[in-house]
């Protein structure tokens, strides 16, 4: 059997891939869809700051399909000598493929999945660097040593009042003063990352 497809089967072919594309127009085509169901599980938090996610994505996708088409052409290159039907297939696919890798990279739509709660606390400085910041704001009070953090600005970063830090470092155990207030610090942390997800969210 001959491996040409006859001309009837390839316009037959060329109008069915015409008429999807037509039927896509203003729905959201796979890339889109792939690019949605990501932030959804990986992006909770980002995707409900999005207005309008079926639009936000059909248009996502749509910018993706055109690049993969535009690279494919230039992956695939002009038709080779001698090359029969099955063989040019088979040069277009494999650059299609590669053409989808690279546009869903370059979109920007598929970034690393957000932290959780806990690998957060696990990559954020916690108690440890605010006692750090305490003993040597205490040192520079006794001309020892400076600190870049005032008190507003260390309330600033840690989310605590500057009350608590001026407790703290007027403490003369600023670990038990630390322990001996858990709900000051466990409303820190709260504060802290809803910061975090709201910065990552705008971010993204």
């Amino acid at each position: 059997m001959s491996r040409f497809r006859p001309m009837w089967q390839q316009m037959l072919a060329a109008l069915l891939w015409v008429l999807l594309r037509i039927g896509e127009s203003g729905r959201m085509n796979s890339f889109g869809r792939q690019a949605m169901a990501h932030w959804q599980e990986h992006l909770p938090a980002a995707y409900r700051q999005i207005a309008d996610p079926e639009m936000f994505f059909t248009r996502a996708g749509e910018e993706m399909l055109t690049q993969v088409d535009e690279l494919t052409r230039h992956l695939a290159g002009p038709d080779l000598p001698g090359e029969d039907y099955l063989d040019k297939v088979a040069r277009v696919n494999r650059a299609r493929m590669e053409a989808e890798e690279i546009a869903k990279a370059d979109s920007g739509m598929f970034p690393p999945p957000e932290l959780t709660r806990t690998e957060w606390e696990h990559t954020t400085p916690q108690e440890d660097a605010l006692i750090d910041w305490v003993w040597r704001m205490q040192a520079q009070q006794e001309g020892l040593a400076e600190t870049h953090l005032s008190f507003p600005e260390a309330a600033a970063v840690w989310l605590l009042p500057i009350e608590y830090l001026e407790q703290m470092t007027a403490a003369y155990s600023p670990w038990d003063f630390w322990k001996n207030h858990p709900t000051e610090w466990e409303a820190s942390v709260q504060a802290r990352w809803e910061r975090h997800q709201a910065e990552d969210a705008t971010d993204r």
